[in-house]
């Protein structure tokens, strides 16, 4: 396996943890949003990441998911994931994760759905 397979696939198995707890945290139905929001935001972040890992395309060190959505569709890669709900997110990656947010910048459903979205996509890159 290569380097950046190993790589890739090493980001996919961290988006997969990150898509889980979204998953059980929506399932109680008492989890904070922000929380939600936070881990959905990791899970698109390394399925993207891996995505242009597997591309070969090289990226600087962010968090930024419209910038990382940006670098792909420069590259000539489709993420299959709309810009704003990335952006949406972005909100989660700093700022909330460590104060309580009364705001919700995408539902707790959407956060879900935008990072299996992502996942799909990256496995089946």
């Amino acid at each position: 396996m290569s380097t950046n397979n190993e790589q890739a696939a090493a980001l996919i198995a961290a988006g997969e943890r990150d898509l889980l707890a979204v998953q059980l945290l929506n399932q109680t139905g008492r989890a904070p949003h922000e929380v939600i929001g936070f881990h959905a935001q990791q899970a698109a972040e390394k399925f993207i990441k891996a995505m242009l890992v597997i591309n070969g395309i090289v990226f600087e060190r962010t968090h930024d998911l419209v910038r990382l959505y940006r670098l792909a569709e420069q590259s000539g890669l489709a993420i299959a994931a709309d810009v704003e709900q990335l952006r949406a997110l972005n909100g989660y990656a700093v700022q909330f994760r460590y104060e309580s947010c009364g705001l919700v910048l995408i539902s707790s459903q959407d956060c879900e759905k935008v990072a299996e979205c992502l996942q799909a996509q990256a496995l089946a890159e």
